[in-house]
């Protein structure tokens, strides 16, 4: 009894036809994303109101019925920066919104008589409240306080110059960096209220120049493509999960043990299931604040099971005969892989966990975090960096392995050599789809960046496909697919061979070579041909 795998009793037209099928619904994932019109994210960039601070009055709001004093406002004779208080009221939110991130950015006038320094430090105290829908639709309803906390942020800002006017040398004002403001991992609640006051005593807040206002820029998912996002993984979890029960299934009817490999498809199948379950209706429902915490970290871990998939398939054809096949033959590449992930799990964890009970806190506001998040950041991307080179690697060495070992088919009769050399052109067919799918996600992550953005050219002219939709729905599909395919073309059927001198080769000498042996997959002998 001989195991083989779908893959190889696949005729190159029934090959040819489930490829195309793929392809075909590989097309309408992308198409889906660019051109149902649903762009993933919107920006608004409001500017902050700067109204008169009213002790009696515990919030300052602009509606229902503002009490914000916006008139006129200077900074006269004993006039500080508690006297003042910036306002920005956000329009109404939904909670198929997801999550709200916003920045803000200092507007900086420039004034000989007032200093900017260079590494200026701006300290305010900051509170946000909320209302429901029924709270306000009733005017004498209380702003509720949702958190409040006092954060300092460092200010970088390059002088602005206008060369139309006399005096070249002097900025008409300053452009400056972005400063991390807060981050909403859940919407509770419909209407958000901020209250900002720079704070000036005790050294705090010196030398930042001459600050008039700030643009408030928050970034939030739009709702058409969370409708779109949750109906895609809907239809997505369930196909995907038929394909790895397709797997164990055909694997205890098969009565084969399961292989270092089998065991990563199973792996691999499971974690696509995690990441494809459609729990985020659940949100639209019960706000969770830990819930982007859980979809980055099942995201993060498909995305490392599929990287050791990757790497175990192409070192399983190239480890050494007399070396153990077990997980740990692979260890210093993948020891590389699961310190990345690591890596990148502590910063997501030191930044989302944190913001769990305080939005506005950033990792990026202090020079510790922020050293601290580049090291971590630099050591995740050389570890990728060699994970990549190691991998390319491998598979270079199982081509050029399977390319010299293709030399003696020539001894094998006219029908076993085709049946080999088929076999052969379809092992490096899925090597090949393998490379394809890393480096579409790496053109079409580079497209989105040159065609999605709010400052691209040529703005009268909108294009009509949402690039940056297209690229997430397309990779989301792409690795889906791939996990599909793989389930179903690797899972064993059986095949019943009589005679084992048709799974033998003898050359001109009268040698025989045996290529398999009793319950052997014919995939794992053409992959030990390769390295023989």
């Amino acid at each position: 009894m001989v195991y083989l795998v779908l893959l190889e009793q696949l005729t190159r037209r029934k090959l040819l036809i489930f490829l195309i099928c793929l392809l075909i619904i590989q097309i309408i994932y992308f198409l889906i994303g660019g051109l149902t019109g649903a762009k993933p994210t919107n920006v608004k960039n409001p500017e902050f109101t700067l109204c008169q601070y009213h002790a009696d009055h515990q919030w300052i709001y602009l509606h229902p019925k503002g009490i914000c004093n916006d008139g006129h406002l200077s900074f006269q004779a004993k006039k500080t920066w508690k006297d003042f208080v910036f306002v920005i009221q956000l329009p109404r939110i939904t909670r198929w919104f997801q999550t709200l991130t916003s920045f803000i950015v200092p507007q900086i006038e420039y004034d000989s008589r007032v200093n900017l320094s260079s590494n200026a430090i701006l300290t305010y105290d900051v509170r946000l409240g909320y209302k429901t829908d029924e709270m306000y639709k009733d005017s004498n309803s209380e702003w509720k306080l949702e958190i409040k906390s006092r954060e300092s942020r460092s200010i970088q800002c390059q002088p602005r110059y206008h060369y139309g006017i006399e005096n070249k040398n002097i900025p008409d004002g300053y452009i400056c960096e972005p400063l991390a403001f807060f981050e909403l991992s859940t919407l509770k609640y419909s209407y958000y209220l901020i209250n900002l006051q720079i704070v000036d005593e005790n050294g705090l807040s010196q030398n930042i120049g001459k600050l008039k206002s700030f643009i408030f820029v928050v970034i939030h998912q739009t709702e058409t493509f969370t409708k779109v996002w949750f109906i895609l993984k809907t239809i997505t979890f369930p196909i995907v999960l038929a394909a790895l029960i397709w797997f164990c299934r055909q694997m205890k009817r098969a009565q084969k043990k399961y292989s270092n490999l089998d065991k990563l498809l199973f792996l691999l199948g499971l974690s696509a299931c995690i990441l494809n379950a459609p729990v985020e209706w659940l949100t639209l429902i019960i706000p969770f604040n830990g819930f982007q915490i859980y979809s980055e970290i099942r995201q993060g871990f498909f995305l490392t099971v599929l990287l050791t998939f990757w790497l175990f398939f192409a070192g399983e054809h190239i480890i050494d005969r007399s070396a153990h096949h077990s997980f740990w033959s692979y260890g210093k590449y993948i020891v590389l892989l699961w310190f990345a992930s690591s890596i990148l799990l502590i910063f997501e964890l030191c930044q989302r966990g944190y913001q769990l009970w305080n939005p506005f806190y950033s990792i990026w506001s202090t020079r510790t975090g922020r050293n601290a998040s580049l090291i971590f950041l630099i050591l995740a991307g050389l570890s990728s960096f060699i994970y990549i080179i190691c991998l390319i690697i491998l598979v270079v060495r199982v081509f050029w392995n399977i390319r010299s070992k293709q030399g003696e088919l020539t001894a094998m009769r006219r029908i076993r050599r085709l049946m080999y050399q088929g076999a052969f052109y379809r092992f490096q067919f899925l090597l090949l789809t393998t490379i394809l799918c890393a480096v579409l996600t790496i053109v079409w992550y580079y497209l989105s960046q040159i065609y999605e953005t709010d400052w691209v050219w040529n703005k009268d002219k909108p294009s009509k496909i949402q690039y940056s939709g297209a690229y997430i729905t397309g990779i989301y599909g792409m690795l889906n697919i791939y996990v599909f395919a793989v389930l179903i073309l690797f899972s064993p059927v059986i095949s019943h061979v009589d005679d084992m001198d048709e799974l033998t080769l003898t050359n001109d000498d009268g040698n025989v070579m045996h290529l398999t042996n009793n319950q052997t997959s014919a995939y794992e002998m053409i992959s030990k041909a390769s390295i023989s």
